[in-house]
């Protein structure tokens, strides 16, 4: 029990430094809806006074530009002293993440991504519920290590430290948090209404930098930006969907090799070297007898998704080797299959691939070129 106490404790220290800051809970969301402000000059406002709030190196007023406002300060009340010493522990200057600088110019660029959404809801929500019951019984951190086990569990924490306890995550970082699963589980009570992504220039020494940061909206708060968590979470939601669209692709891998099995049962010949895509314009055909309308209507019904993706697949005499593919109209990775990997030769009339680099990334254009160059 020692174990998910310490956990808890983590747990909301990392909820309160990895999830982000926002307005400053005294700010009139409506009053500032009435000032005629574009939404770019709203988002230019919560850039300065973060600024200011680091550097003024006030935790309770950094702490105080999180969201929920009510949360800010449960958060500070129950757990300010835990928060000190976890700044203390790992020698955090938040200083650092206010550079004697000019903010010139913040421009929204496209909406933040979906599940990194979602992943701040959760975070957010799971914060409120313990601190929401710790103040109406007026806990401390201390009283609840006081507890025993069995008076633990007859608090609304004995589902959260079963969920703790069956994902045997540390919650050392925000990844943890995530790769753990509980958040599945997590009653949604907060709700942002809006969100995007905005590219923010600041001057110093002369010499002008850009980066771009996260900027949502919660329900009745207004304006918020998250500068500390989205780093790593852009790693996971990356992650997340890299493994989706390999996922596609192993899918459409099987299927077309399902459908050769058939094809060639059915005596067809399969001899030769052929690319096979989504825009038959691109096809290259090793062979003149081989079907493709009969190939591609053999695949869908083994994969009837087919529709909803661009793809290219390489079959070589009777077999799909290598597939890469994406979603329809949409910025979705790449998923191939091998997965992760790219076509690097064509020896012994086989196309061989190899791991891409770490960080590559290819469009379904690139990866097709590179194949039809080998093959061709």
């Amino acid at each position: 029990m020692k174990k998910f106490l310490s956990a808890l404790t983590a747990l909301l220290c990392v909820s309160a430094v990895f999830t982000g800051c926002g307005k400053d809970s005294s700010k009139d969301a409506a009053s500032d809806k009435k000032s005629g402000k574009s939404v770019e000059e709203e988002l230019k406002d919560v850039v300065e006074d973060l600024v200011d709030a680091a550097t003024d190196k006030d935790i309770e007023k950094i702490v105080n530009y999180m969201m929920p406002d009510d949360l800010s300060k449960d958060i500070m009340d129950i757990f300010g002293d835990d928060l000190n010493a976890l700044i203390e522990e790992e020698d955090i200057d938040v200083s650092e993440a206010a550079p004697d600088a000019e903010i010139v110019s913040v421009k929204k660029t496209k909406d933040m991504d979906e599940d990194y959404v979602y992943i701040l809801e959760k975070v957010f929500s799971l914060a409120e519920s313990v601190t929401d019951y710790m103040k109406e019984n007026d806990m401390t951190i201390d009283d609840l290590y006081e507890m025993d086990d069995e008076e633990i569990m007859e608090t609304p924490f004995g589902e959260l430290i079963d969920l703790i306890e069956d994902s045997g995550a540390d919650f050392e970082s925000a990844e943890d948090l995530v790769d753990s699963g509980i958040l599945d589980a997590i009653k949604t009570t907060v709700t942002i209404e809006d969100f995007c992504l905005a590219e923010v220039t600041m001057k110093a020494d002369g010499e002008e930098d850009s980066m771009e940061l996260p900027f949502y909206n919660i329900k009745g708060e207004g304006w918020n930006c998250e500068m500390i968590l989205y780093p790593s979470m852009l790693g996971y939601v990356k992650k997340s969907k890299d493994t989706a669209a390999n996922s596609s692709a192993r899918s459409l891998y099987n299927a077309a090799n399902s459908a050769l099995t058939e094809m060639d049962a059915e005596g067809r010949d399969l001899s030769g070297y052929f690319i096979i895509c989504s825009d038959e314009s691109l096809n290259y055909m090793g062979s003149s007898v081989f079907n493709t309308d009969h190939f591609l209507d053999a695949t869908e019904a083994y994969f009837e998704d087919i529709n909803e993706f661009d793809y290219f697949m390489v079959l070589e005499n009777g077999w799909c080797s290598y597939i890469a593919c994406q979603e329809k109209d949409s910025d979705s990775p790449v998923g191939t299959y091998p997965s992760e990997e790219i076509p690097s030769s064509f020896d012994n009339d086989y196309l061989e691939t190899e791991y891409m680099d770490e960080d590559a990334e290819y469009t379904l254009q690139e990866l097709y070129d590179i194949a039809k160059e080998l093959i061709g």
